[in-house]
């Protein structure tokens, strides 16, 4: 029975310990009480900014298989070398020239942890800045069966003030709502606290045209894209750029402390 009446006590305490502070007074003195709290409103700002990318990535695959690792390797090597003397040729510099990733795959028998033979796969990301590279480097996936075009993003060289511009404006915006509030409720409204959220999306580019390669083995590829061969693959803006819209979006919520005037 003591120990009953000793936990009963405890949860008593704790109930008391966490139950919300009680106002108490007359109504008009909870309502001077309620008229002193400081009053908050959030007003919040958007904006976006357009632009053509003036570069793209493109990204490659280059597989090589043999029952000897060394010389899957070696082939492997040797592709992305010449890859990289026929991009050199055609203007592309070899920083622009990325291998980003590396994986060696063994493939086992059924009956045997021997491997019979392994898979090495390399990534490079080709950055180019007008339609001749874009050629050229679409050009790899024809000429080598081992290449395999993967994809392609859109990139801006200035990203940063682009998104700078972006924030600045959705600020803008906000601003202007405050001064419509402040004209038209008659109040007077200081910034208290903000919070922000900039992200950067990349409008759909426009549907690439299929390129069959011929004269090559039968292992499947993705489509070649290549720009300017197919009306499909329409210029959208007057500047003649061959690559993508970027857009870059912001959103600010700036909250205000709310007076009378």
């Amino acid at each position: 029975m003591r120990h009953v009446f000793a936990i009963s006590l405890g949860l008593l305490l704790i109930q008391g310990l966490s139950a919300e502070p009680e106002l108490k007074g007359s109504p008009a003195e909870l309502a001077t009480y309620l008229a002193s709290l400081p009053k908050t409103v959030s007003v919040t700002g958007e904006s976006e900014v357009k632009v053509q990318a003036d570069r793209a990535v493109i990204n490659l695959k280059v597989t090589t298989e043999n029952k000897s690792l060394q010389e899957a390797l070696r082939v492997n090597q040797e592709i992305r070398n010449k890859m990289l003397n026929s991009l050199k040729e055609r203007d592309i510099s070899a920083d622009r020239i990325q291998a980003s990733k590396f994986s060696s795959t063994p493939k086992y028998g059924m009956f045997s942890d021997k491997a019979k033979s392994y898979r090495v796969e390399n990534i490079i990301k080709v950055t180019v800045g007008d339609e001749k590279q874009f050629q050229a480097t679409a050009h790899l996936v024809d000429a080598e069966t081992e290449v395999q075009y993967l994809g392609i993003d859109f990139e801006h060289s200035d990203k940063e003030a682009l998104k700078k511009k972006a924030i600045a404006q959705a600020l803008d915006n906000a601003i202007e709502r405050t001064k419509v509030y402040e004209e038209r409720l008659k109040v007077r409204l200081t910034p208290k606290n903000f919070s922000e959220a900039a992200a950067l999306s990349q409008g759909a580019p426009p549907a690439m045209p299929r390129v069959e390669s011929v004269g090559f083995s039968s292992k499947p590829k993705a489509p070649t894209p290549i720009l300017g061969r197919d009306n499909s693959y329409a210029v959208t803006d007057e500047s003649g750029s061959l690559f993508g819209e970027l857009f870059f979006t912001a959103r600010v919520a700036v909250e205000y402390t709310l007076e009378s005037k």
